[in-house]
């Protein structure tokens, strides 16, 4: 509706807030890939705004789409710096839903948003299902593994090795070429207000900085 991306671009269809249809049609388009457009479409669009403009509006977080959660500036930061970029690496989105009405600094979003996913590690590796995570304790998997003859595990052995298993996927990120000083924030979230009013690009660089400095301290403790 800006004019960044025309009829001429989507092969005829007029993109409209509320028409259902149109959409529909796109989607079968960006599947089936008729023209150039649907074809870069089809590959995210990170990829497609860098051909056709209006990044500020490709909300997509190291490459990846957003989940459907505008809550704060945890859901973002997960979605910036979570090892996959998926809204299930530490759950931002939650963390927000719980500081609704309270005072908080960036340290302490950064603490809980790592801390959650260092323990998703352990979870994952033993393939309980997110869901069902708050029922997973360390006490109740110190239990299960006790029965089936793993023993002498605690919340700290769980916590240790989670930073581990972190660190080595964060490793792997940057040896590939991921780099947290050079992420592209797009500019639409800073527009409409979240559940702590607006987000400012500042806090949210900052956050990622704090974020990369408390990564780096943990590794040197490992």
């Amino acid at each position: 509706e800006r004019g960044i991306i025309t009829k001429e671009h989507t092969d005829g269809l007029a993109f409209v807030w509320g028409d259902v249809q149109v959409y529909l049609n796109a989607i079968n388009k960006i599947v089936e890939m008729p023209t150039e457009f649907y074809q870069n479409l089809a590959q995210g669009v990170e990829r497609a705004s860098s051909i056709y403009g209006g990044e500020d509006y490709a909300l997509a977080f190291g490459g990846t789409e957003m989940p459907e959660y505008h809550t704060g500036i945890a859901c973002y930061l997960n979605n910036l710096t979570g090892a996959r970029h998926s809204h299930l690496d530490s759950a931002g989105y939650d963390i927000d839903q719980k500081l609704i009405g309270k005072e908080f600094g960036i340290e302490e979003v950064v603490e809980k948003l790592l801390k959650e996913e260092e323990w998703r590690q352990i979870l994952s590796s033993l393939v309980v299902c997110f869901f069902a995570r708050k029922v997973y304790t360390p006490a109740i998997i110190t239990k299960a593994l006790n029965a089936i003859g793993i023993e002498n595990w605690d919340a700290e052995d769980f916590d240790d090795l989670g930073r581990v298993i972190h660190r080595a996927k964060m490793d792997f990120k940057f040896r590939e070429g991921f780099d947290l000083d050079k992420l592209r924030i797009p500019g639409r979230i800073f527009e409409i207000p979240t559940l702590h009013g607006l987000l400012k690009e500042e806090d949210l660089r900052k956050a990622i900085a704090v974020y990369k400095e408390k990564i780096g301290t943990r590794k040197n403790k490992l």
